[in-house]
């Protein structure tokens, strides 16, 4: 009996790669069928051959920015300072107009250019959206960002930071 299985499964195995091999090979002569008609390139009434070049339509990498190293470094140093930029929400949320739902997050648009110095220059800081809708706030979210020490930078750039605020209580 066992000689009878082995050779059973020889056989099925032979089966398999030759069926294998039969619709591989069926599969080139489709693929090579359905390439020849749709190439790139076609013949003229003369017999050239003619080429269709296709240029990319997507505009040119920008080149320049905030490096993503220096971005890393520039978060760092925000998440570190948070607790004076926290003081802009705390002032508003403390004046006994707000309660606990009084919260949500900024987000600030940050531009540094290099100053040749330890520090990047600040050429412009931006309040631009987020859910926490106070103007207290983000005006003095604004100023506090702009009175910080940034790391230099090789670029100028801009770079996007959300600050999440809500009640420690």
């Amino acid at each position: 009996m066992r000689p009878t299985v082995t050779v059973t499964r020889k056989l099925t195995r032979m089966t398999t790669r030759t069926t294998l091999g039969a619709q591989l090979a069926a599969l080139g002569l489709c693929c090579a069928w359905l390439a020849l008609p749709s190439g790139c390139a076609e013949e003229t009434v003369t017999g050239e051959q003619r080429v269709h070049i296709v240029r990319n339509s997507d505009a040119p990498a920008e080149v320049g920015g905030i490096s993503p190293d220096k971005q890393a470094d520039i978060q760092l140093m925000l998440q570190q300072r948070e607790p004076s930029v926290r003081k802009c929400y705390n002032d508003v949320l403390n004046d006994g107009s707000h309660d606990r739902t009084f919260k949500g997050t900024a987000i600030v648009l940050i531009s540094l250019a290099p100053s040749g110095k330890d520090t990047a220059r600040v050429t412009a800081v931006k309040s631009i959206g987020g859910t926490l809708k106070n103007e207290e706030v983000n005006t003095c979210l604004v100023e506090k960002l702009k009175e910080f020490d940034y790391p230099n930078v090789t670029n100028s750039g801009t770079m996007e930071y959300t600050y999440k605020f809500e009640p420690a209580y």
